[in-house]
């Protein structure tokens, strides 16, 4: 008899893992430096996103399954229900996949704030199925929901490659990471979200300054991501990339930049397709299934790792550590910083610096 549909789940993502050989040995020499403490313990709720508001006293997080929007108070540890998405349809590697909160969230005059309290929130919606964009905010003193649509994205019969990490950068724009859903001409294609880093305003129009004319994209060419961050102190994007079975990726993710997937993309080439494609910054052969992404700036992990970029793999749980050059702009090394007990789904730098991370379970923070 068929399990319930998130072990159902579990067991297929981990039997791809082992298949891409992601649960290889960690890299010669690594050393774990850090360890975990349980911050939101939610049981079986696969928190595929969270984000914290600007001041850090709070985490939204999203549910993947059913697309319900939680939120927690790290002081009080109250987590309650705020709002909900879908219907969600989430077969294969869909589902709710990506949250963040307005930077502006908070800001203003008292009697107006709740006007700036908007969450964006990426999910596959069930019928019409497609994956969209949008953004939630509650009425004055909490009653009712206004929601908007940002984007929409067609997709096909297959159900993967749907990407959906959602970020505000510096410069105060959402930048949203598509896959290229399972049809590689679509990452190379500038009139066509899929496969792209696009770069919207916060109403979803185009910014007036996009490097692409006429396009959403801040970049193009990507074939499916399940991370990404900015560097704090350069302000550069840092992207994880999840290649076939011979190659999986960090990109450092630069303006109008073709990360080389395409129709002609297959193994060794995967990074060639296009006009001047980029090659990544660092490879991983065979695959580890690469998610999340924070830099640990303040991070309170010790010297060794500070200013490093930390990567979080499905297949072996481990948090992986990406020493930097001078410049901030390659990688020199890496190391094993923390070796989880399941896999690992997004990873999150708080105001703080704090470093927290996500599981099927819940929410934790590095210590």
């Amino acid at each position: 008899m068929a399990g319930p549909p998130r072990l159902r789940l579990a067991v297929s993502l981990l039997a791809a893992c082992v298949a891409a050989g992601a649960l290889s040995a960690p890299p010669s020499g690594a050393e774990e430096a850090a360890g975990a403490r349980l911050v939101v313990d939610c049981g079986d709720c696969w928190p595929a996103a969270f984000a914290f508001t600007p001041n850090g006293k709070q985490i939204f997080y999203l549910e993947r399954f059913t697309g319900e929007i939680h939120r927690y108070k790290i002081k009080s540890g109250a987590d309650a229900r705020w709002g909900s998405v879908g219907p969600v349809d989430a077969s294969g590697e869909r589902g709710a996949l990506g949250i963040a909160v307005d930077p502006a969230w908070g800001s203003g005059k008292k009697k107006a704030k709740w006007k700036r309290r908007w969450i964006y929130v990426f999910y596959t919606n069930d019928s019409p199925l497609e994956n969209r964009v949008e953004r939630l905010r509650k009425g004055r003193r909490g009653k009712g929901v206004k929601t908007e649509r940002l984007a929409a994205i067609s997709i096909t019969t297959a159900s993967n490659h749907n990407a959906g990490v959602i970020h505000f950068g510096p410069d105060k724009k959402l930048y949203v990471v598509t896959g290229d859903q399972a049809i590689p001409s679509r990452s190379q294609d500038l009139g066509d979200p899929a496969g792209k880093v696009l770069r919207l305003n916060k109403n979803g129009g185009r910014p007036g300054n996009n490097p692409l004319p006429g396009s959403k994209a801040f970049s193009f060419g990507h074939r499916n991501s399940f991370g990404f961050t900015f560097d704090p102190v350069t302000g550069a994007l840092w992207q994880t990339e999840n290649g076939p079975q011979c190659d999986d990726e960090v990109n450092l993710v630069v303006a109008g930049g073709n990360y080389g997937w395409g129709s002609g993309s297959s193994c060794p080439n995967t990074s060639t397709e296009g006009p001047s494609p980029r090659p990544p910054e660092h490879e991983w052969t065979p695959p580890i299934v690469p998610t999340g992404a924070a830099f640990c700036q303040g991070c309170r992990l010790g010297d060794p790792v500070e200013g490093d970029l930390l990567v979080g793999v499905y297949g072996s749980g481990e948090i992986l550590s990406f020493g930097l050059d001078t410049q901030r702009d390659d990688v020199t090394g890496e190391s094993v910083l923390y070796d989880h007990s399941s896999g690992v789904l997004a990873v999150e730098r708080r105001p703080n610096g704090q470093v927290y991370f996500s599981d099927d379970h819940g929410i934790y923070v590095l210590t």
